[in-house]
């Protein structure tokens, strides 16, 4: 039994670095708030995301020096899937340019993705091109109607600065006439860039000598495909739903107990491993003792079976590392500094990454997106060791955005010791970014849990009482709103019936209240994923059984609240959608 150290008060601080069926019936209710708001499952609309210039990049355009432009960047993440529109703005000032015809604007995309903005404005032939000044703003957009960029500059007279607006792009210099330049599309330049977040350019030359000027001031807008799919827990083809996925012990007698591996939550897993100590392999490579089984077609001669992991010692941490909307199967070992590890394979190569991070003691159960950029981030977060005495946790990630040197963030959050605090991963406000969430102690209500939440988009703090702080954390979102939900469950009594039981907070305040949904018994692995699709996480169990053919997932579908079953596995195996249940 999980023993739990808890403490009627902690001090909690912060800042950020940058650097059967009972026996013959499942129970189940779904008793929900009658406040709860309705929302749209199948996805999530996604509003234009407006990403300013990063002001150390404006300034002077280095004059007829083609190849010293002056890139102004922009630093994108959130964005989900190709962009359905880009528009960029551009100011000149400090000072403004004088003769158009001199500068050329291309925009470049994260992947190298080029696209010429306007240039060489109102040159014919071998002129020089349109004398007008450039001042701003001027916004380029596929929406502008009107005055064509070269007409405006061709009515502008000369030292007179073109018009601020909106404006279509255009082709380059030299064309026909030197009244108008072909338009072209802006967006369908880069709706091929299937991951839009990272650093984007806006370049800026000067092609001739005698007039100067400079940026002051841009900004990038985006916004990605109509709709958003969230990445599901365990889905490791990529079709928008959760898998089942087993794994299996492959080498009990050699690896000694098979006790750890089938623990169900991670504080308990954390909890007998300071227990009972075990070397962790000096090997540098990610074993074969845990026998992977994915099935996505709910046909069970239909299996993707893959040996990796250690058994003894590996914890589950499978999510998409490598962006490509795929889980990749993944594993973290402990050890000491450098010498803890995360093993991933790849879905999009096949290739085994390892990346050594954290050490002994920490929780790995953590790893997502924390910078935004649709790649899940190695993390661990990290408190004094139980007995030590307290002091400062932190959660350590390292973000793959704009971090070619692999540098490690960290955020303290919480003080005090192992135990006291337990993670709520996940993404709370909805901005494409995991936030630093906690479960502690209620410091006003002994028994009573508190969940601590730092949001990502903002900053701001968060403390919403919810549950009891023995409560196991089971991560989601639960009503596909985009945002994850605080669920909690617990195994109690209620009406002389033992089970299972779930209470649910949702982020625009809706959920279970008092009345939990009932499902699942003693015994069962906890496995919330969307099994049916429709974007919101889905209550689930997995239940082991000594007879091989009557060990069966149960998924309370949120779509439309019925049951849905696969008989899967057998026991002793671990059901890993409960991978980051606290």
């Amino acid at each position: 039994m999980f023993r739990t150290k808890l403490k009627e008060s902690a001090a909690l601080v912060y800042s950020v670095s940058v650097l059967s069926i009972l026996a013959l019936a499942l129970w189940y209710g779904a008793s929900l708030n009658s406040s709860a708001a309705s929302s749209d499952k199948t996805a999530n609309a996604v509003p234009a995301a407006t990403f300013p210039a990063n002001a150390a990049t404006l300034g002077a355009i280095p004059d007829n020096a083609p190849a010293s432009p002056r890139d102004v960047t922009f630093t994108v993440s959130g964005i989900t899937g190709p962009p359905s529109n880009v528009e960029v703005s551009h100011t000149y000032g400090g000072p403004i340019h004088t003769w158009a015809g001199d500068v050329n604007v291309w925009l470049i995309a994260p992947n190298g993705n080029s696209f010429v903005i306007y240039g060489r404005t109102g040159q014919t032939g071998a002129s020089a091109g349109d004398s007008s000044d450039l001042a701003g703003p001027y916004n380029m957009k596929d929406s502008a109607s009107g005055t064509n960029w070269w007409t405006a500059a061709n009515i502008a007279t000369g030292a007179v600065p073109i018009p601020a607006g909106d404006y279509r792009t255009t082709e380059s210099g030299p064309q026909p006439v030197i009244t108008t330049s072909p338009v072209t599309n802006l967006t369908a330049a880069f709706s091929g860039v299937t991951n839009a977040n990272g650093t984007w350019t806006l370049r800026f030359t000067d092609n001739a000598a005698g007039d100067t000027g400079a940026v002051s001031a841009a900004s990038l807008t985006l916004e990605s495909a109509s709709t958003v799919t969230r990445k599901r827990n365990v889905d490791f083809t990529g079709d928008g739903k959760s898998d089942y996925v087993l794994g299996r012990n492959v080498a009990p007698v050699l690896s000694g107990s098979n006790e750890f591996f089938r623990i169900e939550s991670v504080r308990e897993k954390l909890r007998y491993l300071a227990d009972n100590p075990n070397s962790s392999p000096d090997s540098l490579a990610p074993g074969n003792t845990i026998r992977w089984f994915v099935n996505s077609s709910e046909n069970t001669a239909n299996n993707t079976i893959v040996d990796f992991g250690t058994a003894a010692t590996d914890f589950f941490v499978p999510s998409d590392y490598d962006g490509d909307g795929k889980s990749d199967i993944a594993v973290w070992r402990p050890g000491a500094p450098t010498v803890a590890t995360f093993y991933i394979l790849q879905s999009f190569d096949n290739t085994v990454r390892s990346e050594a991070f954290g050490q002994t003691n920490d929780d790995p159960a953590i790893v997502g997106d924390y910078d935004g950029d649709g790649k899940s981030d190695p993390a661990v977060y990290r408190c004094p060791a139980l007995g030590a005495g307290d002091g400062q946790c932190f959660f350590f990630y390292r973000g793959s955005n704009a971090n070619p040197s692999g540098n490690i963030t960290y955020v303290p959050w919480g003080f005090g010791e192992t135990s006291d605090f337990f993670v709520s991963p996940g993404d709370f406000d909805g901005d494409g970014k995991f936030d630093f969430c906690i479960q502690r102690t209620d410091p006003n209500t002994a028994g009573a849990g508190q969940f601590v939440l730092r949001r990502s988009s903002d900053g701001g703090v968060e403390y919403v009482n919810w549950g009891r702080n023995s409560d196991l954390i089971v991560p989601g979102d639960y009503d596909g709103d985009g945002k994850y939900d605080f669920m909690v469950s617990r195994t109690e009594t209620i009406s002389g019936t033992p089970g299972r039981s779930y209470y649910l907070l949702e982020r625009d305040g809706g959920g279970t209240g008092v009345s939990p949904i009932r499902w699942g018994v003693a015994g069962d692995v906890r496995a919330p994923g969307d099994y049916d699709g429709d974007g919101a996480t889905d209550i689930a169990i997995w239940r082991p059984d000594a007879d091989p053919n009557n060990n069966y997932f149960y998924v309370r579908r949120s779509s439309d609240g019925m049951l849905q079953t696969f008989e899967y596995g057998q026991n002793g195996d671990f059901a890993a959608a409960s991978w980051w249940v606290h």
